[in-house]
């Protein structure tokens, strides 16, 4: 269905709720579209989110048995990082959510973090952890991980400058939660402000 015209057509019985969620999807495809390197022209702004996690909401996807939620320092292959531990309930995901007020002024604006398994886990060979990061309900990124060291991340943002973001933080043990120690190193959303 890439016609413009049956595309055209089908709008007509959409909600003015979905045409207004439409709206913020076409946005991010023009923004997945864009090529090229961020420069930087601005002041740095930023948003830690290990040092604003008793504003965020940690809740699992069904029931949060064996899910173990909080802030402190981790260590992947010896080399130890503030991080987000997120380790998921037996059964579903763990999620934090935190609400992000991005300034009107913000430009090039990036999600930075590592994932990694921390020491001292016993994850089976073959066993993973799915790390996912949700925006405004639009899931952003995802990978899988066993290996115990970090792996470092960043994420160009769609423009969301003046807005309140939901941004969710989501583990799952994809059913098998043993060992699924999962933590997030240093994230962070930045970006730049008018000099």
């Amino acid at each position: 269905m890439a016609d413009l015209d049956q595309i055209a057509e089908e709008l007509e019985f959409l909600t003015a709720e979905s045409l207004e969620e439409l709206s913020r999807f076409i946005e991010y495809l023009k923004w997945k579209q864009q090529p090229g390197p961020i420069r930087i022209t601005g002041r740095p702004w930023a948003f830690d989110f290990v040092e604003h996690f008793r504003q965020a909401t940690v809740t699992a996807d069904h029931d949060p048995t064996g899910m173990e939620v909080l802030i402190g320092e981790a260590a992947c292959d010896g080399d130890w990082r503030m991080a987000l531990w997120e380790h998921p309930p037996v059964q579903g995901s763990a999620i934090v959510e935190y609400q992000v007020p991005v300034p009107s002024e913000v430009t090039n604006l990036r999600l930075q973090f590592a994932t990694g398994i921390r020491d001292g886990s016993r994850l089976a060979i073959g066993n993973v952890v799915a790390f996912r990061v949700f925006v405004n309900d639009w899931r952003l990124w995802s990978d899988t991980q066993h290996a115990r060291k970090w792996k470092r991340h960043e994420i160009v943002m769609p423009f969301m400058a003046g807005d309140m973001v939901r941004i969710r933080f989501v583990t799952d043990g994809l059913g098998n939660h043993e060992w699924a120690w999962a933590v997030w190193g240093e994230p962070r959303l930045i970006g730049e402000v008018p000099k």
